[in-house]
């Protein structure tokens, strides 16, 4: 039975959890399976057509014998992680393999959103969560174990504003303790002086 696909991209909102390049982000904790994914947050007001397109298009097309309701919308509202209220903002959570049935790797493409629109490389480089941009792909009903739902495949991503990620701890974040030894292990100094400064881009060089 073939089930119902087409192209979808989001609004344009503040880029989350973004993994498009090496293993991906894995599916279940000790699985040893990955996907690349990234979820898009955006304000309740300005994705209400969004949604609506996503209801219609489950409406439209779940399968004969499903359920009134899908098993998953492809989207949920964000909510306070201790009362529980809405946020005012909408999640839309966009995923992939991060290879083809033969064994290809897949790549998820990056895009500028800035005209003219250029694809660009990472290079190393991770997605920061003050990243904003759309996610870019298809909207499709899936069926699992006899259940029928709405989800989102991850194709590309287009960028408005990138933000580097900047995991793990610098000396910055070392709180100094004034009777504190002076403790000798070695340590790694850079030499600094052939280094000229730049100036910030916004998106990452190709």
């Amino acid at each position: 039975m073939s089930l119902a696909k087409e192209k979808f991209t989001t609004p344009r909102g503040n880029l989350k959890w973004a993994f498009i390049d090496g293993l991906g982000k894995e599916t279940e904790k000790n699985s040893g399976k990955y996907k690349y994914s990234v979820v898009v947050k955006v304000h309740e007001d300005d994705c209400k057509d969004t949604i609506k397109l996503i209801d219609t298009f489950w409406t439209e097309n779940k399968p004969k014998g499903a359920k009134p309701r899908p098993k998953t919308t492809a989207y949920k509202y964000e909510e306070d992680d201790t009362t529980g209220a809405r946020t005012g903002f909408v999640l839309f959570g966009m995923s992939t393999n991060t290879s083809f049935p033969s064994g290809d790797k897949k790549v998820v493409k990056l895009f500028t959103a800035k005209a003219p629109v250029r694809e660009v490389q990472l290079n190393g480089k991770k997605i920061g969560e003050e990243s904003i941009g759309r996610g870019i792909g298809s909207m499709s009903i899936y069926e699992y174990n006899g259940s029928y739902g709405t989800t989102l495949y991850l194709d590309a991503i287009s960028l408005s504003k990138f933000t580097e990620y900047v995991g793990g701890t610098s000396v910055d974040d070392v709180t100094t303790d004034d009777d504190a030894e002076d403790i000798n292990l070695g340590e790694t100094t850079v030499d600094t002086s052939s280094v000229q400064d730049e100036e910030p881009v916004d998106t990452p060089r190709v």
